[in-house]
């Protein structure tokens, strides 16, 4: 059973209006997402920062498959059949970040990219912050 959650009641700081995108996700992106989505039988995906990784920071997916896993105190924003989350303190560093699926011919990568960020590594797995 797919459910659908409405973005405004995910985030409680919003009032009637539509927030706008803290993270923002390229279509090539939304529809990776939505297929993750959909195959696993979630409701969405989480972003997350983590100390590590050899700039600094590391980027965590995970898939969210319950709504047991949601902390109403996130940043939540619907797409098309999927849901994305943001824990309070990676929206500190990721706010105006856009993520991107980009393919080549070694392979295709998840990109992120950042206002904020002063560095990353080659991998793009982890970046250090500005702040």
């Amino acid at each position: 059973m797919l459910l659908t959650y409405d973005a405004k009641w995910l985030n409680k700081s919003m009032d009637t209006k539509i927030q706008e995108e803290i993270v923002s996700f390229t279509p090539t992106a939304q529809e990776h997402f939505a297929a993750v989505v959909k195959g696993a039988n979630a409701l969405g995906v989480r972003l997350s920062l983590s100390g590590g990784g050899c700039a600094g920071f590391s980027y965590h997916w995970e898939l969210v498959k319950s709504p047991s896993e949601i902390d109403m105190t996130e940043y939540g924003h619907g797409y098309d059949g999927w849901m994305f989350w943001l824990d309070k303190t990676s929206e500190l560093y990721l706010t105006g970040s856009v993520v991107d699926k980009k393919t080549d011919i070694s392979g295709s990568v998840i990109d992120i990219w950042s206002p904020l960020a002063a560095s990353s590594c080659g991998c793009g797995e982890s970046v250090n912050f500005k702040v």
